[in-house]
């Protein structure tokens, strides 16, 4: 669960001290030279990626917040797939789940939160050219709005200083497009995008709302899940096991085991820090392993001064691999 007082972008990127900062990009670091080395440390089990806003910076105003620029994400997705990562709908996966069927250790899903317009215009344009299918939750009260979503705390948002698409909602029309590529799925992300620890009765009623929407728009029946902001409740668990939904995801940096609850499956953050090898250190278990090390020495590294830590000011975005040459198949992924 995350504190009610903390924005979007606070929880999920997690302001640090640089000494905390510098050991978890450390600890990232080593996790992609074990899964260079090693291969993946978990045989069974799957990854789930979380992504959001896709727009490229604009020179002069504030960094946009949870956002991969992108060049980024086609780096990022690139990467993954010349290292063996094989890309999977996520109700693909929810059906091997049910059915007890293995899913090689090599395979990810690709989810998007909120519905950004830049999901379309920027993302469907990597994901066609990979050929990666992927999954758009989203928050459906504000679909066709020409305003910013009430929970994005970029400044520039809603403004003339960024383009529209870099913080507007996805219209219908888009919706329409975005289904007719083949590759993306619908997810369910409430109607409201609220806070609802402790409001069960009015996270189902939101719910069933977003999942009218859905079915009387798009045809879609029994949809997934993300819990808004990643928050849950045994009571919010529980109300989402009751409402014709077909998992849920959290946003905890795990893997998904065989053994999980299809209504706590983790994902992935990614963040414009990331380079592909980064990402697939996360997918291949490793980095989730060094990153509990590192959360348990957090207490004496919250303190450390800065300057007695060298790699504190390192930018990752310095030590991005050469982006691979892949063939991609255009045909689109079974689902």
């Amino acid at each position: 669960m995350t504190p009610s007082n903390t924005s979007k972008s606070e929880w999920l990127l997690k302001p640090q001290s640089s000494a905390r900062t510098a050991a978890t990009w450390g600890a990232a670091k080593v996790a992609a030279g074990l899964q260079n080395l090693r291969g993946n440390l978990r045989a069974n089990g799957f990854g789930i990626l979380m992504y959001h806003r896709v727009v490229a910076r604009v020179p002069g105003i504030a960094v946009p917040t949870n956002n991969v620029s992108p060049d980024r994400l086609r780096r990022q997705l690139t990467g993954l797939l010349a290292r063996g990562f094989e890309s999977w709908p996520l109700t693909k996966l929810v059906d091997a789940h049910r059915a007890s069927r293995t899913v090689p250790s090599n395979v990810f899903a690709v989810t998007f939160d909120d519905g950004y317009e830049n999901n379309f215009t920027h993302a469907l344009p990597i994901l066609r050219e990979l050929n990666v299918p992927a999954t758009i939750f989203l928050s459906t009260k504000y679909l066709d709005s020409d305003q910013r979503f009430p929970f994005d705390d970029w400044s520039a948002s809603g403004t003339n200083q960024a383009p529209a698409d870099a913080w507007r909602p996805l219209s219908t029309g888009q919706c329409d497009e975005l289904l007719a590529s083949g590759l993306i799925e619908f997810g369910a992300h409430t109607h409201s995008h609220q806070r609802f620890i402790g409001r069960s009765a009015e996270f189902c009623d939101d719910v069933q709302t977003c999942l009218d929407i859905l079915r009387d728009r798009f045809g879609i029946e029994r949809p997934t899940f993300a819990f808004p902001y990643g928050e849950f409740d045994a009571q919010l668990v529980e109300s989402a096991r009751q409402l014709p939904l077909a998992c849920a995801v959290i946003s905890k940096n795990q893997r998904v085991e065989s053994g999980d609850d299809i209504f706590l499956w983790g994902r992935f953050h990614v963040s414009q820090s990331d380079t592909a090898a980064m990402v697939a250190a996360k997918l291949s278990g490793w980095y989730p392993l060094l990153a509990t090390t590192v959360r348990s020495l957090a207490p004496r590294l919250a303190w450390a001064p800065p300057a007695r830590i060298a790699c504190a000011h390192i930018d990752p975005l310095r030590y991005e691999e050469p982006l691979p040459a892949i063939a991609v198949s255009r045909k689109a992924t079974p689902r």
